[in-house]
């Protein structure tokens, strides 16, 4: 049995269209991680075109911007060097399939043919063209196993395995993103007995819903909700510059705004359809899972999540509680507890993968 972290000081990367996100995480214990501290948390912006939609378009330009985070190029980089060589990254949600399935399998022991057949039911991309993961959970229900299926096309994987390497890394795993943001959002010494909990991540260029119910996720979806829209719709219906728009939008929120009469006008079709997508989502929970809890909360996470007045708006509509979370509780570190309480929201999927790193894998068992 390991003691200690296999893999020292293992960090988390989040690599998304616009940017890329590292948080290192260590234990203020020498012996067992009783609570984690902040090693360094840092971000570099990436130009648009490098990454599109997941894809990595430009793979040179991208390792540049990685040898740049890592300290290691330019060599009068400000950044402090980071020695460690093993890293948990996230493959991009856009790319991957993530539902948690039920397979009637009496009292047979399930194998991974079981596994696979099933899953090819749900999996929006050939199963030969995938590479398939897998989670059996606790049964709750005799003869019937729930196994949380993650998929992604071996293309989009292989091409993240290369960049890592190419940077002189070693991934102890590739995440699907939504994995790294339940870490990180869903309170982990928390009863959830009886309740459901939606976690909205509302992005730069994307974002997503997650359902976690019964102790696991039960599935993630993709919005059609991002700030670049909504500075696109308030650069349209204003006709200003995209740079105006963007601080337009920081400052009014969901406000309306006297000195541009046609603001909310502008940004407000963009949330009213938001607000429809996460209806849709929450129904197509109750119609096509079982035995589901009632969604009582919605943990909001993603730059987005900052933006004035959007989880009133959804609070109201909704009729479920909906506000930030708070990225850092899961270090269970009172100090971390609300440090740079906004900022972090964008940190998420980064804080989730380096909670991956910092723990022991042999220990936890976690595969997805």
């Amino acid at each position: 049995m390991f003691i200690r972290n296999p893999f020292a000081n293992a960090f988390g990367m989040d690599i998304s269209d616009l940017s890329i996100k590292l948080v290192q995480l260590a234990s203020s214990s020498l012996l067992e991680r009783k609570s984690l501290k902040l090693k360094t948390a840092r971000s570099v912006s990436l130009p648009p075109g490098l990454i599109v939609n997941g894809e990595i378009q430009q793979p040179e330009m991208v390792r540049k911007k990685i040898l740049y985070l890592l300290g290691k190029e330019p060599k009068d980089s400000k950044n402090k060097p980071i020695r460690a060589s093993w890293v948990v990254a996230n493959l991009p949600e856009s790319k991957t399939f993530l539902k948690l399935i039920e397979i009637a399998n009496g009292e047979d022991e399930l194998t991974e043919v079981d596994i696979a057949s099933q899953a090819r039911k749900h999996l929006p991309f050939e199963l030969e063209e995938t590479y398939l993961d897998w989670q059996i959970l606790e049964s709750v229900e005799p003869g019937v196993s729930r196994v949380l299926i993650g998929a992604s096309p071996k293309l989009i994987t292989d091409a993240y395995t290369y960049l890592l390497e190419s940077v002189g890394l070693c991934a102890v795993s590739l995440e699907i993103e939504a994995v790294a943001v339940t870490r990180a959002m869903i309170t982990a010494d928390k009863d959830y007995t009886g309740q459901a909990r939606a976690i909205l991540d509302l992005g730069a260029t994307r974002s997503s819903l997650i359902v976690y119910d019964k102790n696991s996720i039960q599935f993630s979806t993709l919005l059609g909700f991002s700030g670049e829209l909504v500075t696109t719709a308030i650069e349209q219906g204003l006709r200003l510059e995209r740079d105006e728009a963007e601080k337009l939008k920081i400052k009014n929120g969901l406000c309306y705004d006297r000195e541009n009469p046609r603001y909310l006008m502008s940004v407000a079709p963009t949330a009213e359809q938001l607000i429809k997508e996460i209806k849709n989502a929450f129904t197509f929970y109750k119609a096509h899972f079982r035995n589901t809890n009632s969604i009582t909360h919605i943990t909001m996470c993603g730059g987005m999540s900052n933006w004035a007045g959007i989880d009133s708006l959804i609070s109201r509509k909704l009729r479920v509680s909906a506000r930030p979370g708070r990225a850092w509780k899961n270090l269970f570190n009172l100090g971390m507890f609300e440090y740079n309480q906004g900022k972090s929201l964008e940190l998420a999927p980064a804080i989730g993968l380096a909670l991956r790193a910092a723990s022991n894998i042999f220990e936890n068992g976690a595969r997805i």
